[in-house]
């Protein structure tokens, strides 16, 4: 029995070890896939034009992927190229399924960026969803009521997709303010309290 319960232990952690390097893995593969077969043909065409025979160059997807990354980095860095990818956004979300694809991943995405992670004043334990529970949140803002009492704007992310969550006006007083980064709220949160982050609650 112990055996089995140890074998069986193991083996669920491993999983959910490996389990996000492999799908970053595949998401990889399958976009390199994509992109070596659009450019295998057109590499082939011209190759045997030029030198009368078909010629392959391994990791052509790859590149040419790293190639377009960095291109679109630096669109980003400018008004005219934020345009364009505004524009090619618009289509995107125009057209069924997809539109529900690259919303759901461009959140997820974002909800990771430096400058979303950035925005927020510091990591809280707050009262919620009853009495006696605690959640994790993270605060967005702190503004005075007319009678001068203290509130904060905490956001309670959802786990373990962050991007869906809820807004709470608590009293700042309400509020216990943990000395951890709000990367390491998000692994916490994402990884179902799993993470080996200490609260210092």
């Amino acid at each position: 029995m112990k055996l089995t319960r140890h074998v069986k232990t193991k083996l669920l952690t491993g999983f959910f070890v490996l389990l996000p390097a492999l799908v970053s893995l595949y998401a990889v593969y399958l976009i390199v896939s994509f992109l070596d077969g659009i450019l295998s043909p057109i590499l082939t065409n011209v190759s045997l034009s030029a030198f009368g025979r078909p010629v392959y160059i391994p990791g052509l997807g790859l590149l040419f992927f790293i190639v377009i990354a960095y291109i679109t980095g630096m669109l980003t860095s400018n008004y005219a190229g934020k345009r364009f990818l505004a524009y090619g956004e618009a289509l995107l979300k125009r057209i069924p399924f997809v539109k529900s694809v690259y919303g759901s991943t461009k959140d997820f995405m974002e909800a990771f960026s430096p400058d979303k992670l950035r925005s927020f004043r510091g990591v809280v334990i707050t009262e919620f969803p009853r009495e006696g529970c605690y959640s994790i949140g993270l605060v967005t803002g702190r503004m005075l009521s007319e009678s001068g009492v203290a509130f904060c704007s905490v956001y309670v992310p959802t786990t373990p997709n962050p991007t869906s969550g809820y807004l709470l006006l608590v009293p700042e007083d309400k509020l216990s303010f943990l000395a951890i980064s709000v990367e390491d709220a998000m692994k916490y949160i994402i990884s179902l309290g799993t993470s080996k982050v200490h609260l210092g609650w």
